[in-house]
């Protein structure tokens, strides 16, 4: 997405509808941007299949069932991708429910016709300085779940108007063998054009007409401004997590992300807040981490190993420190019998190494503490991202080539952070 352009629209942060004038909150070029990727296929761990119809298919061991499949996605996946790209106070939506009355119902497989009711919604989606479209769901109203289930198709017939699980209604129909109680035996497999560009074989063109290699989009200004707010932080901020998770250990990692997100693969976590919250958890942890290391160093090997024994630990490897508790336990047990000693004048013999660290941090996480620092202050001002960066950067590099920079680049990251910090301090 173009970084120059506003998050949102006045009228929008005071809950009205959008206006004539509100068409040109977006420029055509973002505009584009967004249309592809409101357009982009959902993840396919976001697709979920149905049984529509069945059928029996003769074979060497007889009869057999078969049933087609069709691919749907939950509601859920819809407003994610909304929230992700115009954030919650950038989209609405609103319905409209009826009972209509005396509808002809004839049963399948049944021989007599029922008169009967429907539920009929039609749903609203405004997405502010963008557009408006409604959509029309129906469902029997003897379905105890008539009125969610006519809400949601309402609201997703609304979303593909703007393109947004469009290429659901394209994909056909999938048979599959079933089995005893109409349970598939296997789950259909997405064609590549159903899969979202990321995760596309060989390659294809993207959105700006810029060919991408096996399914990893180019590097340079369009890409790093198409991915926007969601886009380049969440990817960076998601790299980052995944590095402190190799940092800290397979069973320290895999407890932080079950208590913040529930889930063991950084990667499935698609709220922004507990990815960071992930983020700054693991940082602590890595700290915790850093500090065991350096009191193993100054204990030695043989004790740092009979330490884990006194504490039935499974091994000296970090993968079996089992909690934060632990790691605590381990770093005060050894720091303790490793405190420096007085000296005759009365000074810490560790004094002069410990002034000698630098404490350098590296350019990635400094880029990461950049990131995190910029998007607090631009949820907190509802600005762009990218516009705060390249505010705190004052010109010395721009959103778009933050992450191009190397070694060299570090001191202008380090401006950038105190800048950022003057920034946050004066709003």
């Amino acid at each position: 997405m173009t970084s120059g352009s506003p998050p949102l629209p006045a009228s929008a942060m005071n809950g009205q509808a959008p206006g004539a004038g509100m068409a040109t909150a977006f420029t055509a070029e973002r505009v584009q941007d967004l249309v592809a990727a409101l357009e982009d296929p959902f993840d396919p761990s976001e697709i979920k299949w149905r049984v529509t119809n069945t059928c029996k298919v003769g074979g060497p061991k007889g009869p057999r069932d078969r049933g087609q499949m069709l691919a749907y996605a939950d509601p859920r996946a819809y407003t994610d991708r909304l929230n992700d790209l115009f954030t919650p106070l950038g989209w609405t939506r609103d319905y409209n429910v009826q009972t209509v009355q005396n509808f002809e119902r004839k049963e399948r497989g049944a021989t007599e016709r029922t008169i009967t009711a429907k539920i009929v919604v039609t749903c609203r989606v405004t997405i502010y300085g963008f557009g408006t479209h409604t959509g029309l769901g129906e469902e029997w109203a003897d379905n105890d779940n008539a009125g969610t289930a006519a809400e949601a198709q309402g609201f997703k017939r609304a979303c593909s108007c703007f393109g947004l699980g469009r290429y659901l209604y394209d994909l056909e129909g999938q048979w599959v063998d079933l089995d005893e109680k109409k349970r598939p035996l296997e789950t259909p497999r997405l064609p590549d054009w159903a899969l979202p560009k990321r995760q596309q074989r060989g390659g294809r063109n993207n959105a700006n007409g810029k060919y991408q290699a096996n399914g990893q989009q180019q590097t340079g200004t369009n890409s790093a401004a198409r991915n926007g707010r969601g886009g380049l932080y969440r990817d960076e901020l998601l790299g980052h997590v995944r590095a402190l998770c190799g940092t800290v250990g397979f069973s320290l990692s895999k407890g932080v992300l079950r208590a913040v997100a529930k889930v063991e693969d950084p990667g499935k976590i698609r709220d922004m807040a507990k990815l960071t919250a992930a983020f700054e958890k693991l940082q602590d942890m890595a700290r915790g981490i850093e500090r065991l290391r350096a009191a193993v160093t100054k204990a030695g090997d043989q004790r740092y190993a009979a330490v884990c024994r006194e504490l039935n630990l499974a091994s000296e490897s970090i993968d079996d420190i089992p909690d934060r508790t632990m790691l605590r336990r381990l770093v005060e047990t050894l720091e303790g019998e490793s405190r420096p000693t007085q000296s005759s004048n009365g000074t810490s013999n560790g004094a002069a190494e410990n002034g000698n660290q630098s404490g350098a941090a590296s350019l990635s996480e400094l880029r990461g503490r950049l990131l995190h620092e910029a998007n607090r202050v631009s949820s907190a001002a509802r600005r762009p991202l990218a516009d705060v960066i390249n505010e705190a950067a004052k010109g010395t590099f721009d959103f778009a080539s933050l992450k191009t920079l190397g070694d060299a680049d570090i001191g202008k990251v380090l401006a950038a952070l105190r800048e950022l910090e003057r920034i946050a301090a004066a709003a």
